[in-house]
C-alpha cells in the first residue's frame, strides 16, 4: 500500500478524541451535495442497499398480538442456505451431531452464492444475494409452510420452483428441527402456555424455537492469533487426547473422550471452512478486478483479494485487514451458523491500534478510514432480519439484526477509553442515517465534554442512535451474576439491553431469554381470579383469592405475584426441557472454535454455558402500568375510599364504558415519571417484589430466574390482549414502552422530574428507558443543557440505560399520510431503531404519543 503525507489535522484528532464537531451534518436533511454518506461511494452503497426490516402492518390474531409478518416487496427469500444445510444433513446421517453441524458449515462456506457490490471495500454476506434474507429450517419450519401459501407473508418472495424447494426442506425438518423435538418432549400440561394465542394472549416461553444466540467474541485474542494458529492449538489438543487415550485413560471417561475428540475435529472443519470462504471472496475480487474498466476500482479489488487471502487465516496488520477479519467472523460465526443476535464487540477499542498505526505511518487518512467504517456499516445494514417464527417475528417489527455494537467506556484501570474512532463511528451513523449497526455508548464519569457533545450531535440526527448505558451498572450486573472483577470489567451489551461478557459463553444458549410475560395481564388475572376481564375461562391458571376481600393494595400485589408464579414455572419447565434437548441436538462447533473456553476444554459452548451460568431469564413488560395501577387503587379505594373494589372491577370489565368520570380519577391519580413519591414508591415496591418472585424459582442447573428489559414492540403487540387496567388505561391500549419508561403521556413535569422518578428505582437487572426530545433542544446553545442532562442521568447511578427519539410529531404525522416520501425516516422503538413506514399504525401512534420533552 502506498504511503501518504500525514495530516496535522488527522494527528490532532488522534490526540484530542471528540474534538471534531459534526453538528452541520446532524441538523441537515442532506449534509453533502451527493446526499447521505461522507463520500459518493458510501452514498451510493447506502442508496443501493435493500431494506430488510421486519414489516408488520396488520394483525393475523389481534388478541394474541400476532402480526401478518412480511418484508418489503422488493426483498426475496434466500432458498440457498436452507437447501444447502438440508443437503448437508442428509449426506451425514449416522455421524455424530457435532460433525454433522460442522459439515453443514463446510458445505455452506463452499457452496453459498457470494457477491461483491460495486464500490464495496468490505466483503462478505450471509445471504445469497443483495436482495435476499435467509431462514433457518434447523430452528423451526411449521411457520414457513403457511408463510409461502398464496395468502402468506412470504408468498411474494419466491418463485413457484423455489416454493417447491422450501416445501421439500420443510418436509425433511418437520420432525427434526428444534421446535418439533422440544415440543414433543414438553409436558402436555404446559403446552397451552408455550405459544401466544387467544387462550394465552400475553405470555409465551418458546425462544428455543427461534434458535438465536448472543456470542461474545474476544476479538483481541482472535486478531493476535489468526485462525491458522488456533487450528494448530486444536490439533495439539487432539493429538494429546489421542496419545493419552492410547495409554491409561485415568479420569477421562469414554464419554468425555468421544465428546472432546468430535468437538475438536468439528472445530477444525469449521475453521478451515471459514478460511476457504474468505478465499472464495479473494477469487471473486480477482475476477472482478480483471473485468474492471476503471483503474482505481481494479486496484481496490486487488487489495480486497490480497486481504481475503490473508485474513482470517493470519493476524491482521492494517485497519482494513482488521475490519475484514472481524467481518468474516461475524458473517460465518454469527449469521451463517444460525440466527444469532447482537454483537456487543467494543469496535472502537478492537480496531483502534490498527487505525492509529495506519494514520501515524501514513497508510491511510482519517477521511479514508471514515469511508471504510461507512462501508462496514452498510455491510451490517445489508444483513437484514431473517425469516422466523411469527411469535418473535411480530415483536421485532421494524427490526433487523439487533447488532448493538459497543463504543466508548473505560480501560481496565478506569481511565477514559474513548478515541478518535469513537467519534468516527458516531459520525458514520449521523452521516449515513441508516439503522445499522445500532450503536450503544458506554457512558462513564470521566467522559470529556467534547465526546458528550458528539453523542448529542449523533442523537440530534434523529436515527435513535446511540443508546446510552451506564458502564458502572453493566459491571454491577456481571458481579451480581457471579463474574470475577476482571470479567465484569469486560461486560458488554449484546442485543437491546441484554448483557454478556467478552470471551464468555453466557447467552450462547439459544437466546438471552426464554420468552415474554406481560405484567399487565398478570394484574388482570389477579383482579379476575385467573380469568380475563371478559370472563374467559381460566384453563389451569391458579384460582387466587377474591380481590374484593383484599384489605390493601399490598395484598393485591401478592395476588399478582401468585398469578405470575404460574407463568415463571411454565417458563422454567420449557427452559429446562428445551435446553437439555438442544444441548444434545444443536452443538455449535464454529463458535466453539472462536471462544477460548470451549476451544481449550474441547466442550460445546452450550455445555460450558450450563456449567457456568444458564441465566434463566424472561422479558417482563408493563411494570409501570402495574405500579401506577396499584398506586391508584391504594389512593382511591383503600385510603380515600372514593370507590370500592367491586366498583373498580365492574368498571374494568366494562372497559370504563359509561364511567368516564371514574376513569379520569384513576387516570389522574399519581403517576410514575413526575417525581411524585406516592407513585414512585409503588414503582419501587412492586418492582422489588416482582423481581423477587422470579428469583424464587431455580432452573435444573440451580440458577435463579432473572428479568430482562428488552421490550422490542411487545409493549404494543401484546397489549392488544390485555383488558382495561386501574391506571386509567383502556383495553388494548399500549403498555409503558420500556421497563423503566413512564406510560405514554403521563410524564408531564419535564425531563428532570422523569429522571428523578426513574432514578429512585434501585438497579435490579438490565432495563430499557425511552425518552423523547424536540430537535431544537439538542442544537446550538441547548447542546450544553442536553449534555448536562446526560451527566445527570448517569449520576443517578441506578438507571442502566437511556435512549432517545428526536423527531418532530408533525413530521411523523406527515409520514403517516404520505409514507412513500418518508421511507428513510427512523424512530427508536426499544433496543433498536426502525423505519417508521414499516410499522403498524398502532406502533406509529405509540411513538407519536410519547411525551416530547424540552428544557424550560
Amino acid at each position: 500500500m502506498e504511503t501518504i503525507n500525514v495530516s496535522e489535522k488527522d494527528l490532532s484528532a488522534l490526540e484530542h478524541p471528540g474534538s471534531i464537531s459534526f453538528e452541520h451534518i446532524s441538523t441537515k436533511l442532506k449534509p453533502y451535495e451527493w446526499g447521505l454518506g461522507t463520500t459518493p461511494r458510501t452514498a451510493n452503497l447506502r442508496d443501493e442497499v435493500y431494506s430488510k426490516a421486519v414489516v408488520v402492518k396488520d394483525w393475523a390474531d389481534v388478541l394474541a398480538g400476532l402480526g401478518k409478518t412480511t418484508f418489503r416487496k422488493d426483498v426475496r427469500l434466500d432458498v440457498d442456505r436452507a437447501r444447502i444445510v438440508t443437503e448437508a444433513h442428509k449426506e451425514t446421517e449416522g455421524k455424530p451431531m457435532v460433525i454433522r453441524k460442522a459439515m453443514s458449515i463446510k458445505k455452506l462456506c463452499e457452496e453459498l452464492p457470494i457477491f461483491i457490490e460495486p464500490g464495496q471495500l468490505i466483503v462478505g454476506d450471509p445471504n445469497s444475494a443483495p436482495d435476499e434474507v435467509r431462514w433457518y429450517p434447523e430452528a423451526a419450519v411449521d411457520y414457513m409452510k403457511d408463510a409461502i401459501k398464496p395468502d402468506g407473508g412470504f408468498a411474494h418472495m419466491l418463485t413457484e420452483e423455489e416454493k417447491k424447494v422450501c416445501l421439500e426442506v420443510c418436509e425433511y425438518w418437520e420432525n427434526r428441527c428444534n421446535e418439533a423435538l422440544v415440543m414433543a418432549a414438553l409436558p402436555d400440561r404446559i403446552l397451552p402456555y408455550i405459544y401466544r394465542g387467544p387462550n394465552n394472549p400475553c405470555a409465551y416461553s418458546n425462544h428455543w424455537a427461534s434458535g438465536r444466540n448472543i456470542i461474545a467474541y474476544d476479538f483481541e485474542v482472535l486478531f493476535k492469533e489468526g485462525f491458522n494458529a488456533r487450528i494448530a492449538r486444536v490439533e495439539a489438543e487432539l493429538a494429546k487426547l489421542e496419545a493419552d487415550a492410547g495409554k491409561e485413560m485415568g479420569d477421562l471417561t469414554a464419554e468425555d473422550y468421544l465428546a472432546k475428540k468430535y468437538n475438536w475435529k468439528a472445530m477444525i472443519i469449521c475453521a478451515e471452512a471459514i478460511i476457504h470462504f474468505a478465499d472464495r471472496y479473494a477469487e471473486l475480487a480477482e475476477a472482478q478486478a480483471k473485468e474492471a474498466a476503471d483503474d482505481t476500482r481494479r486496484k481496490e479489488l486487488q487489495e480486497v483479494a490480497r486481504i481475503c487471502r490473508k485474513v482470517p487465516a493470519n493476524p491482521p496488520e492494517t485497519f482494513q485487514e482488521a475490519i475484514q477479519f472481524f467481518w468474516f467472523v461475524e458473517v460465518v460465526g454469527r449469521y451463517l451458523t444460525g440466527p444469532n443476535n447482537g454483537s456487543g464487540a467494543r469496535i472502537d477499542q478492537i480496531f483502534y491500534p490498527y487505525y492509529e498505526k495506519d494514520i501515524r505511518e501514513g497508510r491511510i487518512t482519517r477521511k479514508e478510514a471514515q469511508e471504510l467504517v461507512e462501508c462496514w456499516m452498510v455491510r451490517v445494514q445489508a444483513i437484514g432480519a431473517h425469516a422466523e417464527i411469527p411469535q418473535l417475528f411480530t415483536l421485532t417489527s421494524g427490526g433487523e439484526v439487533f447488532y448493538t455494537a459497543n463504543i466508548g467506556g473505560t480501560n481496565m484501570d478506569g481511565t477514559d477509553a474513548c478515541n478518535d474512532l469513537t467519534s468516527i463511528f458516531l459520525e458514520g451513523l449521523a452521516t449515513l442515517r441508516i439503522n445499522q449497526p445500532p450503536l450503544m455508548f458506554r457512558f462513564h464519569r470521566n467522559l470529556s465534554d467534547d465526546m458528550i457533545t458528539r453523542i448529542t450531535e449523533t442523537v440530534r440526527s434523529g436515527t435513535g442512535h446511540p443508546s446510552l448505558f451506564n458502564e458502572d451498572l453493566m459491571e454491577k450486573w456481571a458481579l451480581m451474576r457471579g463474574y470475577s472483577e476482571y470479567d465484569a470489567k469486560r461486560t458488554q451489551a449484546g442485543g437491546c439491553v441484554a448483557m454478556n461478557c467478552t470471551g464468555k459463553t453466557l447467552s450462547g444458549a439459544f437466546f438471552a431469554e426464554i420468552g415474554i410475560v406481560a405484567q399487565g395481564k398478570m394484574l388482570e388475572y389477579a383482579l379476575f381470579q385467573g380469568e380475563d376481564a371478559s370472563g374467559q375461562e381460566r384453563g389451569i391458571r391458579p384460582l387466587t383469592m377474591d380481590p374484593r376481600e383484599a384489605t390493601s393494595a399490598e395484598e393485591l400485589l401478592e395476588i399478582h405475584c401468585e398469578q405470575l408464579r404460574f407463568y415463571i414455572e411454565v417458563a422454567n419447565t420449557s427452559h429446562n426441557v428445551g435446553h437439555q434437548i438442544l444441548m444434545d441436538i444443536a452443538p455449535d462447533p464454529t463458535n466453539n472454535f472462536l471462544i477460548d473456553d470451549t476451544l481449550e476444554q474441547g466442550k460445546d459452548l452450550h455445555k460450558v454455558w450450563a456449567e457456568f451460568d444458564t441465566w434463566p431469564n424472561i422479558v417482563s413488560l408493563g411494570f409501570i402500568n402495574v405500579s401506577d395501577s396499584l398506586a391508584a387503587i391504594d389512593k382511591l379505594v383503600f385510603k380515600e375510599k372514593k370507590y370500592t373494589m367491586d366498583q373498580l372491577i365492574n368498571a374494568l370489565r366494562k372497559n370504563w364504558e359509561g364511567l368516564e368520570e371514574m376513569r379520569q380519577d384513576f387516570l389522574n391519580a399519581p403517576k410514575y415519571g413526575n417525581d411524585d413519591d406516592y407513585a414512585d414508591n409503588w414503582a419501587i415496591k412492586s418492582r422489588i417484589r416482582i423481581v423477587e418472585e422470579f428469583g424464587k424459582v431455580k432452573d435444573s442447573w440451580g440458577r435463579p430466574w432473572a428479568v430482562d428489559g428488552s421490550s422490542v414492540i411487545a409493549y404494543q403487540a401484546m397489549a392488544l390482549g390485555i383488558g382495561a387496567t386501574p391506571d386509567g388505561r383502556h383495553a388494548a391500549d399500549l403498555l409503558a414502552d420500556g421497563s423503566r419508561s413512564p406510560s405514554s403521556g403521563s410524564d408531564v413535569k419535564g425531563p428532570t422530574a422523569v429522571l428523578n422518578s426513574v432514578g429512585k428505582v434501585p438497579f435490579l437487572h438490565s432495563e430499557l428507558f425511552n425518552q423523547r426530545f424536540m430537535p431544537q433542544f439538542l442544537e446550538g446553545d441547548n447542546k450544553v443543557l442536553f449534555n448536562e442532562y446526560l451527566r445527570e442521568w448517569y449520576e443517578k447511578m441506578t438507571i442502566p440505560h437511556i435512549q432517545f427519539n428526536v423527531v418532530d410529531s408533525n413530521l411523523l404525522r406527515k409520514a403517516q399520510e404520505t409514507p412513500d416520501k418518508y421511507s428513510d425516516l427512523q424512530v427508536r422503538i426499544a433496543g433498536y431503531s426502525a423505519y417508521f413506514v414499516d410499522l403498524a399504525p398502532e406502533t406509529q401512534l405509540g411513538i407519536i404519543d410519547r411525551t416530547e420533552q424540552g428544557f424550560a
